[in-house]
């Protein structure tokens, strides 16, 4: 039983993302592979990035050694909406949460860097937002315009105690 755990192990390299889902591309001796959940993209939800390193072609299970990650998603008229350096992580995946708040096209721009800084390997993937299904006012929104409700409430109650005083 043991014997057929290690072949199965060795004869099938495990990748190391959290859904099946993902992008890679060759780039000179390494492969930039970023997995990504959900599978499609919609505004208001949460998108995860995993963000790998290979050393040739990403089945053969050899991680390359990188440093940090730098992150730039762009939008409409090439904006930066997010620029950012994301250290690797010493277990588990290097991992990035984004919201997209409109839907269209964006790109997803990856540079891994060595410990001195300098870009090994870099990628560009094309992300595209669907707008969201849900109809009437998201949760995110209603928040801020309950507090303000609330607040105004209690001032309205406030000033009138004032004024019967």
């Amino acid at each position: 039983m043991v014997a057929v755990c290690a072949i199965s192990f060795y004869a099938f390299p495990v990748l190391a993302h959290t859904t099946g889902a993902f992008w890679s591309v060759p780039v000179g001796a390494y492969t930039v592979d970023v997995g990504y959940d959900p599978v499609s993209f919609t505004t208001g939800q949460y998108a995860r990035f995993d963000f790998l390193l290979w050393n040739g072609p990403a089945d053969t299970g050899t991680q390359a050694d990188f440093a940090e990650i730098w992150v730039r998603i762009i939008g409409d008229n090439n904006a930066s909406l997010l620029a950012t350096g994301i250290w690797k992580q010493p277990y588990g995946p290097t991992t990035l949460l984004y919201e997209f708040a409109k839907p269209g096209t964006y790109t997803l721009e990856t540079s891994y860097r060595n410990a001195d800084g300098k870009d090994i390997a870099v990628g560009s993937f094309p992300i595209t937002v669907v707008a969201s299904n849900e109809g009437g006012v998201s949760l995110r929104s209603a928040v801020p315009f309950l507090f303000g409700v609330l607040v105004g409430a209690f001032a309205i109650a406030l000033w009138g105690r004032r004024k019967t005083s």
